[in-house]
């Protein structure tokens, strides 16, 4: 599995079914520094010229991540692996303690319809973490996973996607990962499969995360290779993950953006 593109930038090539393999690169993301040519090769006659002179700059970038604690988490990982990239910009939309289904909280489809006038290119979308409760509407309860909650939380999931998708933005929809708990992986896939569906019906692309962070037995593990040592990544919580965790789970997206479209 290759991790490091030749410009010195994350890359995860090819489906990830294990334990992931994390290099040093992920703390230093970013391209290499530019050489001057002429510093490393024989004189010859004629003016020489830099590779940065050579290169043209690549277009500005601009990437928003929604969500929830996860989605926070997200962008600080999406933030730190592009950080010697200037032309990327990456801001954060996402809100802990929300989520789809407690607007009273946090209303994010109508926050959606606001946040996609902001210029941006992408609109990374980290939901579902703390959506595992009752919908609350016109005085009336629909309780989680029952037919009238998921029709209300599969509409909210659809506006939102279409909030960005009908203005031109690119929506990306990164799926919920593994978990520890057990009842909480049903519950995830369940959601998973919600966000798959509507993505798809409404012009967004599904990333899905899920076998990333499994072993290779498809199980929750929070140990993965990092330089050559056992790490663990994921919190203690058995849902979020460490700061370098946080990157992998980033960089799984980051690498289906370069991927489709090439900045």
């Amino acid at each position: 599995m290759k991790l490091l593109g030749s410009e010195g930038r994350w890359s995860v090539a090819g489906a990830v079914t294990g334990p992931l393999i994390v290099g040093a690169f992920l703390l230093l993301a970013g391209p290499a520094a530019a050489v001057d040519v002429a510093a490393n090769s024989p004189a010859e006659a004629g003016p020489t010229v830099s590779a940065a002179a050579e290169a043209p700059r690549p277009r500005d970038f601009r990437i928003g991540v929604l969500g929830d604690s996860l989605g926070e988490g997200v962008y600080a990982g999406l933030a730190q692996l592009v950080r010697g990239e200037p032309n990327v910009d990456v801001k954060k939309y996402a809100k802990v303690n929300t989520g789809i289904a407690r607007s009273d909280r946090y209303d994010w489809p109508e926050a959606a319809d606001d946040l996609a006038e902001k210029p941006m290119d992408v609109a990374l979308l980290v939901f579902g973490a703390n959506d595992l409760q009752t919908i609350r509407e016109s005085g009336k309860a629909y309780y989680y996973k029952q037919a009238a909650w998921e029709e209300r939380y599969r509409k909210r999931v659809a506006h939102i996607v279409k909030a960005f998708a009908g203005r031109g933005v690119k929506v990306y929809w990164l799926s919920l990962p593994i978990t520890r708990k057990n009842r909480f992986q049903a519950d995830y896939a369940y959601l998973n499969e919600i966000f798959r569906q509507e993505a798809e019906a409404n012009g967004a692309t599904f990333i899905d995360a899920w076998k990333a962070f499994a072993d290779e037995n498809g199980e929750y593990t929070t140990n993965f290779t990092v330089d050559g040592k056992s790490t663990i990544i994921r919190a203690s919580d058995g849902v979020h993950f460490t700061p370098l965790g946080y990157q992998v789970y980033a960089g799984l997206a980051l690498d289906r953006l370069r991927q489709d479209l090439n900045f």
